[in-house]
């Protein structure tokens, strides 16, 4: 089973996350793509990008930073707090 450190109650099972959307803007090499080519005739690059999880037990919302190849996850921190 996968795990997040939840700031706020420490470690959990990924199971009480759900995802929402991604925070970065894709690459360029991504956006340019059309829809069909996308989803038929993509390389599926691995990246690092922010995206936004919720936590159903503490109701908060975080931003995830995550390896897209490797799904590591580097990064957790409550919606709006990364630069303090």
């Amino acid at each position: 089973m996968k795990f997040i450190d939840c700031p706020i109650i420490g470690v959990r099972p990924h199971t009480e996350f759900s995802i929402s959307g991604v925070v970065d803007v894709e690459p360029e090499e991504i956006i340019d793509l059309t829809p069909a080519a996308w989803t038929f005739d993509r390389n599926s690059v691995p990246i690092e990008r922010v995206e936004q999880w919720y936590h159903l037990p503490t109701q908060l919302w975080f931003d995830v930073t995550r390896n897209t190849g490797t799904d590591e996850i580097s990064l957790v921190a409550i919606k709006g707090e990364e630069n303090e």
